[in-house]
């Protein structure tokens, strides 16, 4: 009886090939249809996607062009020669002839006191207290600069490559591959909730003050307290890139990481640094101002990551996976 199911059953499969053969002859145009639709979509939806990326990396490519614009902007009010002849051009022109002095007429206006960065909590105090002109872009500033001055060292030791913590080793692809990948998550989420915070009308109704009367200086501080606790979260999350030790085959993956994760940092480091110059130069912009009114253009947090090594990142996480 074995014999016989046996039998049954070749002969079933038989005829299901020899029905399979069948359609393939009387349907092969359409089988052949088919797959050319279903390669024509796949094709098409791989150009829409590559057309949507080109098109929002020409968007950050025209937002960065605007900030830099409005960089050498600021630069030309404060009368600094990089507003006309550019970094490499200032530098040239201060080496051929000494800037020009220029007398200016003095007036009362020149005699008021305008406000300047506090570099301790005492003088952020007596800031806010006196108020004098420019006093809310100046207790900004002075949170950023005082906050990121206590994580120095910390950032000191990530551009040395210095852990004082235990090092964790991860010793196969699969433990690599989630680690990482954690990594990125977690960075691509903050970074998310950073432009959030940054775009939210309570962040811009207190950072947008049209009247420095009317400033809320409590809420200045507040802002630029919350905004330096991202920085402090970026900093952990390069901080956990670097305190790793993974086998060689990985060490590319772990090289582009560590850079991925300082991206923000150099970020708000390059961001600080714009808002000190505006700071510094702004009793000069104010003075020789034709009004009250003066536009300093945009300052920018910039966080640009090469699409390239995004992907590459990707590509070796899946890899390890794999291991």
């Amino acid at each position: 009886m074995a014999r016989r199911g046996s039998d049954s059953g070749g002969a079933a499969a038989f005829f299901g090939v020899l029905v399979l053969i069948w359609v393939v002859i009387n349907y092969y145009w359409v089988i052949v249809g088919v797959g050319a639709a279903i390669g024509l979509f796949f094709g098409i939806r791989a150009l829409i996607r590559r057309e949507q990326e080109r098109r929002l990396a020409a968007e950050r490519d025209a937002e960065i062009l605007a900030y830099r614009a409005d960089r050498q902007h600021r630069w030309a009010l404060r009368g600094d020669t990089r507003g006309v002849y550019g970094v490499e051009g200032a530098k040239l022109m201060k080496s051929i002839t000494p800037q020009p002095d220029v007398p200016s007429a003095s007036t009362p206006e020149d005699d008021k006191p305008y406000a300047v960065i506090a570099y301790t909590a005492e003088d952020l105090d007596v800031l806010l207290s006196e108020r004098p002109t420019g006093w809310t872009w100046a207790a900004f500033v002075s949170v950023l600069v005082q906050r990121y001055a206590k994580v120095r060292p910390r950032l000191r030791d990530c551009e040395l490559n210095y852990s004082a913590a235990p090092i964790r080793h991860l010793r196969r692809g699969w433990e690599v591959a989630a680690y990482f990948e954690d990594c990125v998550d977690n960075l691509c989420e903050l970074t998310e909730r950073l432009a959030s915070f940054m775009h939210s009308p309570a962040f811009k109704d207190v950072i947008g003050f049209d009247d420095e009367d009317l400033a809320d200086a409590d809420g200045i501080v507040h802002v630029a307290n919350r905004m330096m606790d991202f920085h402090v979260r970026f900093l952990a999350l390069a901080e956990r890139c670097r305190d790793v030790s993974v086998p060689s085959a990985y060490s590319g993956l772990l090289k582009d990481c560590t850079h991925l994760m300082g991206i923000p940092l150099d970020g708000y480091r390059a961001c600080i640094d714009e808002l000190v110059e505006i700071v510094d130069g702004m009793p000069d912009v104010l003075r020789h101002a034709p009004s009250d009114d003066v536009y300093l253009g945009a300052v920018v947090l910039e966080m640009v990551a090469d699409d390239r090594l995004m992907e590459r990142i990707c590509k070796q996480i899946e890899a390890a996976a794999k291991d």
